[in-house]
């Protein structure tokens, strides 16, 4: 049999410690980037703004631990849409009130009557390096606390 000895440098042994703080930093990494993915989404919203109710709902929650270990964060829009534009652009109650994230699902993946316009996927791409860098700089300075 041989021997295998080996030296673990202090700063290594310190490094990985900190590692496991992990449930203390990953919902500031991922609450520190939300704010990007707001700001895209409502901006891809924009462009299909009619009466402005689901623009003005969405939201972005405070990150949350899933019953897996993973944390996530969601940003949707929020309540319910009270008025409707008919086809000469008047705008009217509607009888029943839709779920503004109801109406954003059918602008996603379209209906039969109407194709999809992907706001939230695109949303998504444009923020992927923006929101990495954000999370990457969080996680830094909080191991380095």
């Amino acid at each position: 049999m041989g021997k295998f000895d080996f030296e673990v440098s202090p700063e290594f042994i310190k490094s990985l410690g900190r590692l496991a703080d992990i449930d203390r930093v990953a919902p500031k990494m991922i609450d520190a980037a939300t704010p990007v993915l707001v700001r895209n989404v409502k901006r891809e919203m924009q462009n299909h703004k009619r009466t402005g109710a689901m623009l003005n709902s969405v939201k972005a929650t405070k990150a949350k631990l899933t019953k897996k270990g993973g944390y996530f964060a969601s940003v949707r829009p929020t309540g319910t849409s009270q008025d409707y534009i008919n086809e000469s652009g008047k705008k009217h109650k509607r009888k029943e009130p839709v779920r503004n994230m109801e109406i954003l699902a059918h602008l996603e993946y379209g209906t039969k009557d109407q194709p999809a316009t992907p706001i939230l996927t695109k949303a998504l791409n444009d923020s992927r390096s923006e929101i990495e860098q954000i999370m990457a700089q969080t996680f830094k300075e909080e191991m380095s606390k």
